[in-house]
């Protein structure tokens, strides 16, 4: 059977086939707004969907969304392993491998310098046997918000079309990070189907942009903290900017959720208001060079990376 399978790009008489595919694999998670949000919004560049037909119906797909990433000044074009499905009656025969292997040809043509991900444990092993590597595990970090938090500081929130990011970015160069900017903004968050809050904490000229979504995990309401940007790290603004996060979400939520690079300048300022390591709970990050514009001994090593989940697509 496996002989019969023909790997093809995308087209847009596919369109309603893989909303289904991905329906009946993901329900409740996946469907078609959400498939909308990755592949047709406006301004992005585009994606890469590989689909996998036998006898002219998808068995299986996989899809890569672009990411930009600024390391020593450069700009680099990253594409991100995200939504994909399988039949059940079509899996385990090597056909999501051949799929994920074929994506190599189209990212030359296209001029894409790396592939990257955070597999699942389904899909893991055919990344690794493709060429993939694991480059870290972030462990998820908690913090309890202080109850009845009182702000000493005014602080003031906005929506993310309001506020634009890069002002509030503080970047190292020696470390690859994704480039957050205005349009970036519109498409992560203020056109994503999910609700997601922004707040900004300003003190003394100092600003700190935070982006949460508030959920119910095992029945206990939590809110995970996607992105951090800071415009320095003084560690009384931190302190004061986290209370205002306290005051936000005290009477909310039992605690916050998230993941940081450790050894970089934002991690390290990030380590005191996330004291408790959830060992069961991380997300691997797999990594694929493609041009070689970034030496093998950069960007497989995990120091040179600065993440957090804002660059997972599905959170």
């Amino acid at each position: 059977m496996t002989d019969e399978i023909v790997i093809e790009a995308y087209e847009k008489k596919d369109r309603e086939e893989c909303i289904r595919l991905l329906a009946a694999t993901f329900p409740g998670t996946s469907d078609e707004e959400t498939f909308k949000w990755r592949f047709e919004s406006e301004g992005r560049l585009y994606p890469i969907i590989l689909c996998a037909k036998h006898h002219g119906e998808i068995v299986s797909f996989n899809s890569w969304i672009p990411w930009e990433f600024a390391y020593g000044k450069k700009t680099y074009l990253g594409y991100q392993s995200g939504e994909s499905a399988t039949h059940a009656a079509y899996r385990g025969k090597g056909i999501f491998k051949k799929v994920v292997r074929h994506a190599d040809q189209v990212a030359h043509q296209r001029g894409i310098d790396f592939f990257f991900g955070f597999p699942n444990s389904l899909s893991y092993h055919s990344f690794i046997k493709s060429g993939y590597r694991p480059v870290e595990t972030y462990r998820y970090a908690l913090r309890l918000p202080r109850p009845f938090g009182k702000r000493k500081h005014a602080g003031m929130g906005g929506l993310a079309r309001q506020w634009h990011f890069e002002d509030a970015m503080l970047m190292q160069d020696d470390r690859i990070t994704p480039m957050v900017t205005r349009l970036y903004g519109k498409w992560r968050y203020d056109n994503n189907p999910k609700g997601y809050e922004v707040h900004v904490y300003e003190e003394d000229g100092s600003h700190a942009v935070f982006v949460l979504l508030r959920c119910i995990r095992k029945g206990i309401p939590e809110a995970l903290l996607l992105d951090c940007q800071l415009t320095n790290y003084n560690d009384l603004f931190v302190e004061h900017a986290f209370r205002h996060i306290d005051t936000a979400f005290s009477r909310r939520v039992c605690y916050i959720r998230t993941f940081f690079s450790g050894n970089t300048d934002r991690g390290r300022a990030l380590r005191k208001y996330f004291p408790i390591c959830v060992k069961g709970k991380y997300q691997i990050l797999i990594v694929k060079n493609i041009s070689d514009s970034l030496d093998s001994n950069i960007i497989y090593n995990t120091n040179n990376w600065d993440l957090m989940p804002h660059c997972v697509d599905w959170l």
